[in-house]
């Protein structure tokens, strides 16, 4: 009988962390990125107003959506400026600035 408990507890256990990192974060403004969000996840989408390749293979790109902008920090070659994207990463802060460490990019429009 406390194997059963055990098994099932373990399950459930399992089934909340699978849940709790396959869900998407909510759409976020970038004008309301703040310092609580330093660490967490979140989902950002605009237009692609300039990259910055480097040798280490990663990219800066700035995003602009209707309320700001912020540079986003991948490893990503197949993206051009004017493109749509919606990325999804974590907040951080160079040199006074929010910025995103994006796990996650997906293209909706290319130029």
């Amino acid at each position: 009988m406390k194997n059963q408990a055990l098994i099932i507890s373990l399950i459930g256990i399992l089934i909340l962390l699978f849940i709790i990192n396959s869900a998407e974060p909510k759409n976020t403004e970038i004008s309301s990125i703040n310092e609580k969000m330093i660490n967490k996840n979140i989902k950002i989408t605009g237009e692609v107003t300039s990259l910055k390749s480097y040798e280490n293979n990663f990219t800066i790109i700035t995003l602009k959506d209707k309320t700001g902008e912020i540079e986003i920090i991948c490893t990503c070659l197949e993206i051009k400026e004017n493109s749509n994207l919606e990325a999804i990463g974590k907040v951080g802060k160079y040199k006074q600035e929010f910025q995103l460490e994006a796990d996650k990019i997906k293209i909706f429009k290319i130029p």
